[in-house]
């Protein structure tokens, strides 16, 4: 079962289209994401070679042919994903200006005027306010005075005064933007460009569902800062200089914005993933096919034991920030070290007795081992957090890397300035079996289906201090104290090198470059530099070059030991000098990233004058040609000169109420109300009172949304990124009030209602990146007043009657009175804690998704009324899906099918791109050309078409368009492979499943058309190598703590969904396993494994019954199909699934079925067993009588001896039942009757004979040879004393004597004498009714009947034909 929504980011366009074809679609999203990656600063780069290049020489550099991709982390987090193109011209392409920083704004913060600059460059810097916070409101011009601090200075030390004094260097983190519709999708319009600028953040707006599309429990959406084209003739011709590079994706991670900058990234070389390290502890995993998240985990919130004698790291009163990313590889996982330091800007309060040196020389190390399974990719790709420890000294002096035994060696420079070397152990993992509880299961409902969401396990429950350290994996051994470095210089940062015997490296200090080498228990020092300039790393190129990376000019050096003389020593166990001899030096001016790919070739980032990102790599012909560099360009952006103006107004917010309202912010100022429809349709045509009236002095960066309690109105919150704060009436789109409030841009608005807030009751909280808190009563747009912001990040706010307690990321609170508008006091977490478990206190989250950050506002299908008061929701909801039609579907294909799109169902071209959601990152992909957006991965043709299919099929629920709807759907699902060509990537087979059980109807039907197309579609080599991959995955084949794993219940939908229609390709091994899996997971107490395995059984039954327990299994079903337990489960409900299944068995399986019916009626493993078993019976009958008739005497008879009179307590618990099934027997079965005064019941064979039951004793007294062909009908007489039968085939009448006689009482089990002998009927009439009795088994149940009309007469019915006989 899948518990994640279906998420598409789109990139959209916000000009008017005026597109005449499909070839104008895909520049528009290229250029916007391409423009986006020139305003803004990269950090960090990083790329791959080519397989089989790891050493490539200088030549093959100077044509790039090495090269494979680039990917560039910027200050903001995103990520910028180039790969090697495919249609370029190796040639070499001069750079027409040099590089230059990005130009900052023109206009100063503290002058700022309406003519704002076209791309803002640091929109959150701070500036001065007066001790007044200006107030512009529409009704009033009156200013109002904020307090200035309520802290009673008196109560605390004077470490805090100077903290409340100063302003936070921290934001919170924005994320990145994206907008979904019943799990199908989700919108962006535009990434960011300002460095500081993201995706604000804000409060959520729930309320129950109200029409048809409602955006519930859903948070909004932001839009970051973008230029937009006015038209499309302005938009640049898509043929440009060809690159060696070109733009794939724009990666927005998990969490994007301010203070969550990347700052580490490394390439693995199995050229698939790259990993990414933000400042705030993000770890990431990304594929390089398509940008997606594979997996993010924040390493704060993860916590792990240290290694022995190691320190432990505690809840402190510090802000960490994360700056070291080292990785080693091996052939099965992937060695990752991070490291981090506290922050220098955070001056957080200290206790009296705490070391503040000391403390700040504290380094956080953590570890992580990525292992890999190659042949399913990122099915089974893990991150585990093996250890962490704190290490005393410098961050800058941490690392580790393998020595000449292969051997991983992990070194830090301590307080003291000796350099400390350990080697790193990594132990394997154990696998703990665990124990399940039977209160588990209903926790784990939902998860085992989902492919990408882990089950909670024992891992997740606290555990004592001695056994977490017991169960550490790291062990650090051999320490060695190489010696004192450089005494009294503060270290910027150490790279070291291993052999076997030997250590060298190199250091740095803000004004010297010393290396040293240590071997035979010696140390050698040596200053090899002084640095007037900022070095900002080092990276070895091998054992004795280096290369060091300045602000503007990369320099390789080579290092040796010389004698005084500076002669080369050759004995390495001679003492000697080190000496650094430069053979190589490139300029290049202001690069914002570089990165060295050899000691002759040098990759590079960073904007031209002209405002473009390019991407260039200098070339040297040797390692001995100094100052004789080539110069590339691989790959240049857009020229956005070309494509905007710096008047343009542009879209710098979003707040998706609906898809059908849909707030917009501008970088004028101003707000606008809109539609998704609007949005994807490019009308830029406003009406007058869409458009808010009175702008603020900033581009909008927040948009929230708020009630007044009182009124009942709807309610606009939005902050510029100037600190200015506004309120406008949805209704109106008025400006009712408006203040400049803080230093930095507003955040996050949380709404405190009437029914609790005590005096903050209905007043809105306005939070700020810097952690302050403006108050404003909603009732008259009142500001009130101000509670001063932190350093460290505000985390939690909690209200109890008067007080406000406020929580922070260094583990600190402070409690205000908000009556007396008093400071109270500072404490630590423990405080806090205790004060809140006192009770009384309402928590306001701040860790639920802002309206305008990264989560997608997810809206709900249901099925239409057709009453008239639904008719305009109804419309609105078709608009919606075509507007989303019109960008999930892809122009070009095949002319028929856009003849269908456009003529019969009204859709349009636009310029939308469609991206991939996953892991809580998006990945907005750039194409060539619209075709091309298939031939990316499997995942995202999967998820693209998902949705696809899933909108269409909604369409149907609300236009007569089932027939053109079913043909596009056919076309998307069989035929995109011969459209698209070879380089068309099919649907992930795995990527569906997980949304096999999908709550949404639509979904789940999309998934399971997909896959069944994914399947058919299989070669058979395909089919056999799908199953070989995954088998081994099979919960069969694992240990117990494995089986509910998602990968385990994905390998299994995948494997038997192939073996129940495809058997005779696997093996008979494969196919053993598979059965033995899907019986395991039917006897399994976790609901979502059983609806897994029934659905299993229901396809295969045919094939599991050769290898398990038939009829086991058929009890499973049996005991699940009457289960009367209400489930955890909301798509369906395993007892109905389970009936399904069993209909499904008993049509295909009748014989095996029957007999387990049988036998459980009559040798029940328990009175319940027997009972849901009775149950299901009356079921059948119901839903199955014609699969029933032939074997409806053996199930009778089973049902009748249940009744045994000898067993009182049986008898009496199956009563009921055994009643219900026998009165829908007679009342579905015309060859079936009971007599009630002699409880009597005959029962019609196949055989013509009639077989008699008395149910008062439970036996059978007699059997009736009537017809030599099959009985039709049976009746009995109104005194019980008379049975007539009829054969169609014989057509023939036979009269019965059934009532007791005196020779019953000689003749026990024989039947009554009928006047000519025992075996002769009483009586028989012929008849011929000509075709009326040629009919099917069917129509026998519904059009023969027998009919008394007196105690010895009798009608026939035949169809229409009625005949009377006497008795």
């Amino acid at each position: 079962m899948n518990s994640v929504p279906l998420v598409l980011p789109f990139t959209l366009a916000a000009s008017d289209s005026g597109l005449e074809g499909p070839s104008d679609v895909s520049p528009c999203a290229r250029i916007l994401v391409e423009e986006a990656s020139s305003a803004v600063d990269v950090s960090c780069i990083s790329y791959w070679l080519k397989p089989g290049l790891a050493s490539p020489s200088a030549q093959q550099f100077s044509s790039s042919d090495a090269l494979e991709a680039v990917v560039l982390g910027c200050e903001d987090g995103t990520l910028y994903l180039l790969r090697q193109s495919h249609h370029h011209t190796p040639a070499l392409i001069s750079i027409e200006k040099p590089l230059l920083p990005r130009p900052p704004s023109p206009i100063p913060l503290s002058n700022r005027s309406r003519s704002r600059p076209r791309t803002p460059t640091s929109s959150l810097a701070p500036f001065s306010l007066t001790s007044r916070a200006r107030v512009v409101s529409g009704i009033s011009d009156e200013q109002a005075q904020a307090p200035k601090n309520f802290v009673d200075f008196d109560e605390e030390p004077e470490k805090l005064k100077e903290l409340l004094r100063g302003r936070a260097r921290h934001s919170f983190s924005t994320d990145r933007p994206s907008l979904s519709f019943n799990r199908t999708a989700s919108t962006e319009r535009q990434p960011v460009l300002s460095k500081g600028l993201s995706s604000p953040s804000g409060s959520v707006r729930r309320s129950g569902i109200k029409s048809l599309l409602s955006a519930t429990h859903s948070p909004a959406l932001s839009i970051a800062s973008l230029p937009s084209p006015t038209s499309p003739s302005s938009l640049p011709s898509p043929l440009r200089p060809s690159y060696h590079l070109s733009l794939d994706c724009h990666i927005f991670p998990p969490r994007s914005g301010p203070g969550n900058a990347a700052v580490g990234l490394h390439t693995l070389v199995n050229g698939r993933h790259f990993i990414c390290l933000q400042s705030q502890g993000d770890l990431s995993i990304y594929a390089v096919k398509d940008g997606s998240c594979v997996l993010s985990l924040q390493i704060p919130q993860h916590p792990a034991v240290p290694p022995t004698d190691a320190t432990e790291v505690k809840p402190s009163e510090a802000v960490w920030v994360w700056k070291g990313l080292f990785v080693h590889e091996t052939r099965k996982s992937v060695v990752i070290l991070t490291s981090a330091t506290i922050d220098e800007g955070f001056n957080s309060q200290l206790s009296v007795d705490s070391e503040e040196d000391s403390r700040h020389q504290q380094s956080r190390v953590a570890i992580f081992e990525l292992r890999d399974n190659i042949d399913r990719g990122d099915e089974e790709l893990s991150l585990d957090k093996v250890a962490e420890w704190l290490v005393e000294g410098p961050g800058a002096g941490i690392g580790f890397c393998t020595d000449g035994n292969d051997a991983l060696r992990f070194f830090h420079v301590d307080t003291s300035n000796h350099l400390i070397v350990q080697r790193i152990v990594l132990l394997p993992a154990v696998i703990q079996l665990q124990s399940e509880s039977p209160g588990d299961s209903g926790s784990m409902a939902l998860a085992a289906l989902n492919p990408f969401k882990a089950t909670a396990n024992s891992q997740d429950h606290a555990a004592s201090p001695d056994d977490r350290r017991e169960s550490c994996r790291v062990v650090l051994e051999d320490l060695l104290d190489i010696g004192e470095l450089k005494p009294n210089q503060k270290l910027q940062g150490i790279k070291v090198c291993f052999t076997r015997e030997r250590i060298r490296g190199v250091a740095w200090s803000d004004s010297e470059l010393y290396g040293f080498e240590y071997g035979s228990q010696r140390l050698t020092i040596n200053q090899l530099a002084t640095t007037h300039e900022k070095l900002k790393d080092i990276i070895w190129l091998g054992w004795d070059t280096y290369c060091a990376t300045y602000s503007e000019r990369i320099q390789v050096s080579r290092l040796r030991l010389v004698d005084p003389n500076n002669d080369r020593v050759s004995d390495k166990r001679s003492p000697g000098i080190l000496h650094s001899h430069v053979v190589n030096t490139v300029a290049i001016h202001a690069a914002q990233a570089l990165r060295p790919l050899s000691s002759t070739a040098v990759l590079h980032t960073g904007v031209s004058s002209g405002g473009r990102r390019q991407i260039g790599l200098y070339t040297a012909a040797s390692t001995e040609n100094r100052g004789e560099w080539a110069q590339r360009t691989l790959w240049k952006s857009y020229d956005r000169a070309k494509t905007v103006s710096d008047d343009d107004r542009r879209i710098t917010c979003m707040l998706p109420l609906e898809l059908t309202h849909v707030i917009l912010g501008y970088s004028d100022g101003t707000i606008s109300r809109s539609s998704f429809a609007t949005l994807v349709q490019l009308k830029s045509n406003l009406a007058p009172g869409d458009v808010s009236d009175i702008p603020l002095n900033g581009f909008i960066v927040g948009l929230h949304i708020a009630q007044n309690d009182r009124t009942g109105e709807r309610l606009i919150v939005g902050g510029a990124d100037d600190g200015s704060v506004a309120i406008w009436s949805l209704e109106t789109m008025k400006t009712l009030a408006r203040w400049i409030l803080f230093i930095s841009p507003l955040r996050r608005v949380l709404h405190l209602r009437y029914d609790k807030g005590g005096p903050l009751m209905g007043c809105l909280l306005c939070v700020s990146g810097d952690g302050t808190i403006a108050v404003i009563a909603l009732d008259d747009y009142h500001f009130l007043y101000t509670v001063p912001g932190a350093p460290a990040p505000l985390t939690r706010i909690c209200i109890g009657g008067d007080n406000v307690l406020l929580l922070y990321a260094d583990d600190r609170a402070r409690l205000w009175d908000v009556k007396t508008l008093e400071f109270w006091r500072s404490m630590n977490a423990e405080k806090a804690k205790e004060l809140l478990s006192q009770g009384g206190w309402t928590e306001l989250s701040l860790h639920n998704p802002p309206p305008t950050g990264k989560a997608p506002t997810t809206l709900s299908v249901s099925s239409p009324d057709s009453s008239a008061d639904e008719t305009k929701a109804r419309e609105r909801t078709v608009g919606v899906l075509r507007s989303l039609l019109q960008v999930l579907l892809t122009p070009g294909l095949n002319p028929d099918i856009d003849a269908i799109c456009r003529d019969q169902l009204g859709l349009l071209w636009t310029q939308a791109s469609v991206g991939f959601h996953s892991n809580n990152a998006s990945s907005l992909i750039v194409s060539e050309n619209p075709q091309s957006s298939w031939c990316v991965s499997g995942e995202v043709s999967a998820s693209r078409a998902l949705a696809l299919i899933a909108c269409l099929r909604a369409l149907t629920h609300f236009e007569n368009t089932a027939d053109y709807v079913n043909t596009i759907i056919a076309f998307y699902a069989t035929s995109l492979s011969n459209t698209v060509g070879r380089t068309y990537v099919p649907p992930s087979l795995s990527f569906l499943a997980k949304w096999w059980f999908d709550v949404s109807n639509e979904v789940r039907l999309a998934a399971r058309t997909l896959f069944d197309a994914g399947v058919a579609g299989l070669t058979d080599e395909e089919t056999i190598s799908l199953v070989g991959r995954w088998q081994h995955s099979l919960p069969f084949l694992l240990p117990e703590s494995e089986r509910r794993s998602p990968v385990a219940a994905k390998a299994l939908l995948l494997c038997g969904f192939i073996a129940a229609g495809q058997h005779t390709l696997l093996s008979t091994s494969a196919l053993n396993i598979i059965s033995k899996s899907v019986m395991m997971c039917i006897h399994e107490s976790d609901i979502s494994c059983k609806a897994l395995a029934i659905d299993l059984c229901s396809r295969g039954f045919n094939v599991w019954q050769h290898y398990i327990d038939a009829m086991e299994m058929l009890r499973c079903l049996f005991s699940l199909a009457t289960s009367t337990k209400k489930e955890s489960i909301t798509a369906q409900n395993i007892g109905p699934q389970a009936r399904q299944a069993v209909l499904h068995i008993v049509s295909s399986n009748t014989g095996i079925f029957m007999t387990t019916l049988s036998l459980d009626i009559l040798h029940p493993q328990s009175l319940e067993h027997r009972k849901s078993v009775m149950q299901l019976v009356a079921f059948l009958i119901r839903k199955k009588p014609l699969v029933i008739h032939p074997n409806l005497p053996r199930l009778v008879e089973a049902v009748v001896k249940s009744l045994d009179p000898n067993s009182t307590s049986n008898r009496d618990a199956v009563l009921d039942t055994a009643t219900e099934i026998l009165g829908h027997v007679v009342k579905t079965f015309p060859t079936v009757d009971f007599h009630m005064a002699s409880q009597r019941l005959a029962v019609g064979t196949s055989e013509g004979a009639i077989v008699m039951y008395d149910l008062k004793t439970a036996t059978r007294l007699y059997v009736l040879e009537c017809h030599k062909q099959a009985l039709a009908a049976c009746s009995f007489s109104p005194d019980g004393r008379r049975l007539v039968t009829v054969s169609l085939e014989e057509g023939s009448v036979l009269v019965w004597k059934v009532g007791s006689s005196f020779s019953s009482f000689f003749y026990p089990g024989a039947p009554p004498r009928q006047g000519h002998g025992r075996s002769e009927p009483f009586k028989s009439f012929d008849f011929n009714v000509g075709d009326a009795a040629v009919m099917t088994l069917e129509e026998t149940l519904e059009h023969v009947q027998f009919e008394w009309t007196a105690e010895r007469s009798v009608q026939l019915r035949i169809r229409d034909v009625t005949l009377t006989f006497g008795a």
